[in-house]
């Protein structure tokens, strides 16, 4: 059974009047309860709450699905919601999918034309920088110091050490995020405390090297590969996001790191986790039974529901012609998200991964806000592996892979085929053909391991699953000499455009509010 976000009342001293990186979406007490801070920690189950809280920050708008006692005020809680702005930064502005929807925001985005006052951009910062403020107040409130003067028991006080590995951990992944999006940002230590406080800006020298010592000072403090602990994070999550940073070392900080990368991919090639026997069941509502996913983000079509996560990636997706109902056990269709052509036309015929709606459909996206122009993608359903419906046709039960071993097999490739030490050619090919025999497409041989194949394959065995900026940036086709449709804001694309946007700008309202803040340049 999945780990859900069981309580998550706790601690309105954490409504955070943080003057800068949380300033023009002003939070929300996290809910009505009149308890102060120091009674709320009195009550043993606080800590275990908190870090509830501190989960879904990555999944839900707030305490109440779908859009209920909101942690940020936004005009759409769905869009509030991590996961959902995440996935347009990553994937709309690139050669993957293309929206319908006519709105100046969404079409800054996906016309590489965005700038720092694009809604999204500043929804994703918000919401990141307010989950690094749930974790810092959980560190303050967690030192041997504070449990000490609780006179916390012996037994609770391991179990929470264990917890405050957790955060650690968390807040490491949103720094991350936030390094890989928008370059140099602020850095908030935890010392800081709640209110007012305008933070200094950190370069990507500085949060590369805090990141990558804090993930190393709780290695081996979570737990293993195991079902009991889905949905949390364990130590295979921390290599995978250490390996990831090192990937793209030369992207972050101009410093080859592949041998780094092999030794941590190593370690999680031998955690226990196996291919799925079939790619849809990865991305099906039981997917959390999946025993290739390393870490997920949760949703529950009952328990943990929202506008935003894969709701919107399952409705976005639907038209009503598809009969979705039936089809994939979901009742919403919002007619939003394609494919474009450069992702449809990636495919061999009968790769098993080519999972699209093409009845009523071109391939050719020569009118983007023509749902009926594109491909569907139908990758994401709300039936479980058995065709069963999932538990709620409005709220999906499908969890979001952030990490799974394919994506580890193909991360090994990249990096042997640049040069890491740690690992073999025919080794990344064996692991390549293993992903490939389930797609049910030709095998490679060692000869064929090249960057352009590696990019490729990892757009059709990663395609939506919020990697394809991040990957095109990291082999030089994000800006320049590399064309899809719709780059720049005209159906025959234009190669290049200006290196700026291989970064998000700093939103605009946070350099008003915080004079330690440069914008990145060319914004």
């Amino acid at each position: 059974m999945k780990r859900l976000y069981k309580s998550l009342i706790i601690l309105g001293c954490v409504s955070m009047a943080l003057t800068s990186c949380v300033n023009d979406l002003n939070t929300e007490p996290l809910s009505e309860n009149t308890l102060t801070p120091e009674k709320a920690w009195e009550n043993p189950n606080s800590y275990a709450q908190f870090l509830a809280k501190i989960y879904a920050g990555f999944s839900l708008s707030g305490n109440e699905g779908p859009a209920g006692s909101p942690d940020m005020n936004a005009p759409d809680q769905g869009e509030a919601t991590f996961l959902r702005s995440y996935w347009n930064l990553q994937q709309l502005g690139t050669d993957e999918v293309i929206g319908a929807w006519d709105n100046e925001t969404l079409r800054g985005l996906q016309f590489n034309q965005w700038n720092s006052s694009n809604s999204f951009i500043l929804l994703n910062y918000s919401r990141t920088y307010l989950n690094i403020a749930y974790a810092n107040e959980f560190m303050r409130e967690t030192t041997d110091e504070k449990l000490a003067q609780r006179n916390v028991s012996p037994e609770m006080k391991t179990k929470i050490n264990a917890m405050r590995s957790e955060t650690r951990a968390l807040r490491a992944m949103a720094y991350y995020f936030l390094m890989d999006l928008y370059g140099n940002v602020p850095f908030i230590p935890e010392e800081a405390g709640v209110g007012a406080y305008l933070p200094e800006q950190k370069d990507r020298a500085f949060l590369f090297s805090w990141i990558e010592s804090e993930l190393k000072a709780i290695d081996g403090q979570l737990p293993n590969n195991s079902k009991s602990n889905y949905g949390k994070i364990n130590n295979p999550t921390v290599w995978m996001l250490l390996a990831k940073m090192y990937l793209n070392a030369e992207v972050y900080i101009n410093q080859n790191k592949y041998t780094d990368c092999l030794t941590y991919l190593n370690k999680v090639v031998s955690a226990g986790y196996v291919l799925e026997s079939e790619y849809k069941n990865i991305f099906v509502a039981d997917n959390h039974l999946s025993n290739e996913i390393i870490y997920s983000f949760v949703f529950d079509g009952v328990r943990a529901t929202t506008y935003g996560g894969t709701t919107f990636l399952l409705a976005a997706s639907y038209k009503s012609d598809m009969n979705p109902m039936d089809n994939f056990g979901f009742s919403q269709a919002w007619s939003g998200i394609r494919s474009k052509e450069t992702l449809s036309d990636q495919f061999a015929t009968g790769d098993k991964r080519a999972m699209f709606w093409k009845q009523d459909r071109t391939r050719e996206t020569t009118q983007w806000s023509d749902f009926n122009q594109g491909w569907s993608v139908v990758k994401f359903s709300n039936k479980n592996k058995d065709g069963s419906n999932g538990s709620n046709n409005v709220f999906a039960d499908m969890d979001f892979p952030v990490f799974r071993l394919a994506d580890a097999y193909l991360m090994f490739a990249e990096a042997v085929v640049r040069g890491g030490s740690g690992g073999s050619i025919s080794q990344a090919v064996t692991y390549v053909n293993q992903i490939r025999t389930r797609a049910n497409v030709a095998l490679i041989g060692d000869s064929a391991l090249n960057l352009d194949f590696i990019l490729n394959e990892r757009s059709r065995e990663l395609y939506w699953e919020g990697h394809r900026r991040n990957d095109l940036i990291r082999f030089g086709k994000f800006t320049k000499g590399y064309n899809w449709p719709w780059k720049n804001g005209v159906y025959g694309g234009t190669p290049n455009i200006d290196d700026k946007f291989k970064l998000y700008p700093i939103p605009a309202t946070e350099i008003s509010a915080n004079p330690n803040l440069k914008q990145n340049p060319g914004y």
